[in-house]
């Protein structure tokens, strides 16, 4: 009997401490994120965190390989030019002269700039308009009238008539909302850019940014400046060398002069003087019209940007090097999507020759497979409108066998290249580590590993019913589904 009285001491004493764990783990199981789960990732935290959203990935995605280094609006963006506008080549003006012709009377002439930058006006001849303000022009024709005793304390009076110069270009993609493309002219010297929307159509309310770009010509033959000498005082042209060559391949070749070890340039040679060929599988991205990778460094080919290749590989960048004496430029990044909503500090004013360039709402597609509910192909709506959890979310989740350490984003970082880099989508979801947006073409691929499906196993293998159940069968009571009466139920 005793020993029958402990067995019933020690099943009571187990019930209790099994009902006291259950008390105890409740409050807290609940505020776990999950039980044997490796798949469930969240941070359901009640302090609140704020963090980036990345839309670059330094890894695999250098500063060097971006088109253009963004610029951010400064105070000089707002601030109006209201310099007087100098006459360009191709420029239409009105010249009137009082009294050239008949007393009393005004002579008018409208005449073209050509491209030497002159107009040629009876009585005077070539006369140089480029590069002058209307003002300078008035005088420098009056000068000219002086000192040919045509007329004395003439009278001279130029209106600008078309301004070729004075134009900004809008460009958008056909299907950006209405937006219409094309060059228009700037009216007024604080002409600013909600104004210029305005001219071109507007452009659709979900663009987030707009692109300036600005270009500034180092070069007069880029430029189209008219060289010194030409129609000054009134003679005739005076024949200028021009600032090129001749022959317009010794130009290039003096442009590009100093890349031989960048790509197009030809095969590699060897310490030997022999011509050494490119490993297998890399021909095409050694030929002219590809981006070279690799360099040939005593006879071993190495990938550019290695310490074997040192300064083998810096004379890829040479051609860009040399462009950039011809021609630099400035790209301005404008937040449009706060100007939208009425922040003036980002309308900044339209410079003749400016360039609005509006990124198209088309992303494309990328691809999420590996360990998720519902892998496939998901559009992204625009730029910078889709981020790594929210495809997560779309694609149902990651099943039951993934694992949030385990996956992949691949990225094409070129024409022919792309990247692979791992993402720890836990820490992301949990917000010590910061989202980034994805971009047309990224791939996803969620890994698992050899424990992920023995665990999925024996969770769908445990069941528990909370509470009591009951059934309600038609056997059970006559009362609820009436009598059976020869085989019929009333």
């Amino acid at each position: 009997m005793r020993h029958n009285t402990n067995k019933s001491w020690l099943g009571r004493i187990g019930v209790v401490g099994l009902m006291g764990a259950a008390l105890f783990a409740g409050p807290i199981g609940c505020e776990t994120d999950s039980w044997m789960d490796p798949s469930v990732v969240g941070r359901w935290e009640h302090t609140p965190i704020t963090m980036p959203i990345l839309d670059r990935i330094d890894v695999i995605e250098s500063r060097d390989q971006l088109p253009v280094t963004m610029s951010q609006v400064t105070p000089e963006d707002l601030m109006p030019d209201f310099n007087e506008y100098s006459i360009a080549p191709s420029d239409t003006i009105a010249v009137i002269i009082f009294e050239l012709v008949d007393p009393g009377q005004e002579a008018a002439y409208q005449r073209q700039v050509d491209a030497t930058g002159l107009v040629r006006l009876p009585f005077v001849g070539p006369v140089k308009a480029a590069g002058k303000t209307a003002s300078q022009l008035e005088d420098h024709i009056a000068d000219l009238l002086e000192r040919r005793d045509i007329i004395r304390n003439a009278t001279v009076s130029v209106i600008l008539q078309n301004s070729t110069q004075n134009t900004f270009t809008v460009i958008a993609s056909p299907l950006t909302g209405g937006t219409r493309s094309g060059l228009f002219t700037i009216p007024s010297p604080n002409f600013k850019l909600i104004d210029a929307l305005a001219m071109a159509n507007g452009i659709p309310d979900r663009t987030q940014r707009l692109l300036i770009i600005r270009e500034t010509a180092l070069s007069d033959s880029v430029s189209g400046a008219v060289p010194e000498g030409v129609g000054d005082e009134g003679d005739e042209p005076v024949e200028v060398a021009p600032p090129a060559p001749d022959d317009p391949s010794q130009l290039i070749d003096e442009l590009l002069d100093g890349v031989d070890g960048g790509a197009g340039t030809g095969p590699a040679v060897t310490p030997g003087g022999e011509a050494a060929a490119p490993p297998a599988g890399l021909g095409s991205s050694l030929d002219s019209g590809g981006q070279a990778q690799w360099v040939n460094v005593g006879g071993e080919w190495v990938r550019v940007g290695s310490e074997k290749a040192g300064s083998q590989g810096a004379g890829i960048s040479d051609n860009e090097a040399a462009l950039s004496e011809v021609v630099t430029q400035r790209v301005i990044e404008v937040p449009y999507d706060r100007l939208n909503e009425g922040d003036m500090r980002y309308n900044i004013v339209i410079r003749p020759g400016d360039k609005i360039k509006v990124p198209g709402q088309q992303g494309g597609f990328v691809y999420l497979g590996g360990a998720i509910n519902r892998p496939g192909a998901y559009n992204i709506p625009g730029e910078k409108d889709l981020t790594l959890k929210q495809l997560i979310v779309s694609g149902g989740g990651i099943s039951a066998i993934g694992i949030p350490e385990r996956v992949d984003l691949v990225r094409r970082i070129g024409n022919s290249q792309e990247a692979t880099i791992r993402i720890n989508l836990r820490a992301i979801f949990n917000g010590t580590e910061p989202d980034l947006f994805l971009k047309a073409n990224d791939v996803i691929n969620i890994g698992t590993n050899m424990a992920a499906t023995p665990l999925a196993i024996f969770r769908n293998g445990l069941r528990a019913t909370y509470g009591f159940g009951f059934v309600l069968d038609r056997n059970f009571n006559t009362d609820v589904f009436g009598r059976n009466v020869d085989g019929l139920r009333f």
